[in-house]
This record gives C-alpha cells, sequence and structure tokens, in this order.
C-alpha cells in the first residue's frame, strides 16, 4: 500500500513538472529572397561571399532576423579596384555600423575590419537620409535597363534583410549610366562617405 502511494505521488509530481515549464513556441516568421535572376548575381557574389566569409560576416540569406532587426551591406569597387563593404545594423534598438577594408596580400588580419563611430548626423537621421534616398526600394539597375555596360570601373552592390525580406540589387558604372535610379545609388554610396568618413564608398 506504501508503495502505490508513493508511486501515485511520483506520477503526479511529474505531470506537474511538465506543465508549469511548458512553454508555448512563437511561430517562425515568414522568409522571402528577392535576387535578381540575371548573369551579374553569381559573379558578383563569388567575390563577395569570399570578402565576407575573410571577416567571419555569414550570408544574409540564411534567414529572417528578428522583428525590429535590420542589416543592410553596400558593397563597392569589383573589377580592378579591392572590394570595399559597409555594413550597417540595427539589432534590438541599436545601431552599429563596421567598415570592410578593400583587401590587398599586404594586410594584416587586424585591418580587415573596423568599427564604425556614431554617424555625423546621428544613427537616426543617418538611417532616414539612406532610405529617403532610395536604399531600401531601388530596383536592380539590368531590370530597368540602366546597366552602363563597362567593363571594370567602380560598381555597388546592395543586400539587406529586415522585415522577413531579403533583397540584393546591382548599379555597375552608376556614374555612366544616365537613369535617376543610378544618380540615387551614387548618392547612397555619398552620405556613407560622409557621415562615417568613408571616401572609399563614395563616388566623385
Amino acid at each position: 500500500m506504501k508503495i502505490a502511494v508513493v508511486i501515485v505521488a511520483l506520477l503526479a509530481g511529474c505531470c506537474s513538472t511538465q506543465t508549469d515549464t511548458h512553454i508555448p513556441q512563437r511561430k517562425a516568421q515568414e522568409f522571402r529572397l528577392d535576387i535578381p535572376k540575371n548573369i551579374w548575381e553569381p559573379l558578383f557574389f563569388k567575390t563577395i561571399n569570399e570578402r565576407a566569409k575573410l571577416s567571419n560576416f555569414k550570408s544574409l540569406r540564411e534567414g529572417a532576423l528578428p522583428d525590429g532587426d535590420l542589416e543592410a551591406r553596400i558593397w563597392h569597387g569589383f573589377g580592378l579596384t579591392a572590394l570595399e563593404g559597409f555594413v550597417l545594423k540595427r539589432s534590438a534598438g541599436q545601431w552599429s555600423a563596421i567598415h570592410l577594408q578593400g583587401e590587398t596580400p599586404a594586410m594584416a588580419a587586424t585591418e580587415l575590419q573596423r568599427q564604425l563611430p556614431t554617424p555625423k548626423s546621428g544613427w537616426d537621421v543617418c538611417w532616414q537620409r539612406l532610405e529617403e534616398t532610395g536604399l531600401l526600394a531601388l530596383p536592380d539597375a539590368f531590370a530597368i535597363g540602366c546597366s552602363a555596360f563597362i567593363n571594370d570601373g567602380m560598381s555597388y552592390v546592395v543586400e539587406f534583410n529586415q522585415a522577413g525580406l531579403y533583397r540584393t540589387y546591382l548599379y555597375d558604372n552608376p556614374e555612366y549610366a544616365k537613369c535617376k535610379e543610378a544618380k540615387q545609388m551614387i548618392q547612397i554610396g555619398n552620405i556613407v562617405a560622409e557621415e562615417f568618413g568613408l571616401p572609399e564608398m563614395g563616388t566623385k
């Protein structure tokens, strides 16, 4: 009889523990990829992925970021020029920015990247300037017939992950393109150069 009472007590305790520690799981956020089906994408991202890997940066295509977070990367160079990268993040309401230096054989590992200070206009104003200029909204140059079709030179690739969406787009040699969107891309690069003291990201 005593054994039966002990067994019942243990079962009751077990059931009680399972009930108390049950935590409902949040539904995973839907994740969408918007990647141009154009020959530039695999060619340029081969270089981008190699440079990102040097700084242990994961691909932005791996999944959705938490609600309210965002990450935007602007790549500038390609062709004969060492690839420069600019990474802007907002995580749990906190902003940060990193410059990925153009890699050369003589560079030490510590020179590959550096944390950037607060932009001149402050984080919120800087982000507003970039967003209003079209950072998250510009179409891909090839999709609107705005490619300059010039070998080498200086091109921009933008990629971002926000609100369950990953997008990327290219503006190749925008200083030679005639569309207004190319001029917006130049302005975005120049805002980054001005706000963070990064002339490497700008276009004259």
